[in-house]
């Protein structure tokens, strides 16, 4: 009976820990770019979600924290999961800039009315969905999934379990407007070339002010927008590639 009893303690507090590591990692599973898309079948993120935690549970990586009471086990949970949300947004601005530069681009260049798939919780723009997709093979390519799963090992030694004091919102924050900074900037050709086709439409429409300067200028615009993105589309994402590291802040 008592052996019984000791065996069953062992086992709702492995459960409890897998739990809590649960509580912490299902939001980097769900935010983190190309396994936490929206076209990737939630069982597949659940399944992975399931795997890492029972695996970094029987690693013994984690010292359990001390629970004599069941609110205190919630509070413990709800405190890793926002934890987790931290770490999960960091991760998902990586994409988000790129979105905010293919929506900036497809406003200034007429593609704004091709919307793509929804990779997120809604459809976008065309070149949102293209930017977003390219950031995302090319983290994949670069194992980054797995730094990730590495990094989040080892941010137990530096954010305890419970210890929310250990991240700045602040530095989200920063992050956040930083991000749409750079995004803006990433776009900021595109957007010099829109002025200056403007610019010329409205020389061209004075000298000549019978001319239907719009059916001459739009397919301009849009075709050198297309040639514009396909001469620096690589440039803007090594750019990107060097720069997420700095936002993201824990990898």
């Amino acid at each position: 009976m008592t052996q019984s009893m000791l065996l069953t303690a062992e086992l709702s507090g492995w459960i409890a820990l897998v739990m809590i590591i649960m509580a912490r990692l299902s939001f980097v599973v769900f935010l983190m770019p190309g396994i936490g898309e929206q076209t990737v079948p939630v069982r597949a993120r659940i399944g992975l979600l399931i795997a890492f935690a029972t695996a970094l549970a029987a690693a013994n990586v984690i010292t359990p924290p001390v629970m004599d009471s069941l609110p205190g086990f919630f509070l413990i949970l709800g405190l890793e999961a926002t934890v987790g949300l931290f770490l999960g947004v960091l991760l998902r601005l990586s994409i988000w800039i790129l979105s905010i530069t293919g929506t900036l681009i497809a406003q200034v260049v007429g593609f704004s009315q091709m919307l793509g798939i929804a990779l997120e919780t809604e459809a976008q723009a065309i070149t949102a969905n293209i930017m977003a997709m390219a950031g995302a093979a090319l983290l994949l390519t670069m194992d980054y999934h797995v730094s990730v799963f590495v990094r989040f090992t080892q941010l137990y030694s530096e954010i305890p379990v419970g210890m929310i004091s250990g991240i700045d919102p602040m530095f989200l924050a920063r992050s956040a407007f930083g991000g749409f900074a750079f995004g803006v900037l990433l776009a900021w050709p595109f957007v010099a070339v829109n002025l200056l086709y403007n610019i010329c439409l409205g020389f061209i429409n004075r000298a000549l002010p019978s001319l239907m300067v719009a059916f001459v200028g739009a397919p301009f615009i849009v075709g050198a927008g297309m040639l514009l993105l396909a001469v620096s589309v690589s440039t803007i994402l090594m750019v990107w590639m060097d720069r997420i590291p700095s936002l993201i802040g824990w990898l």
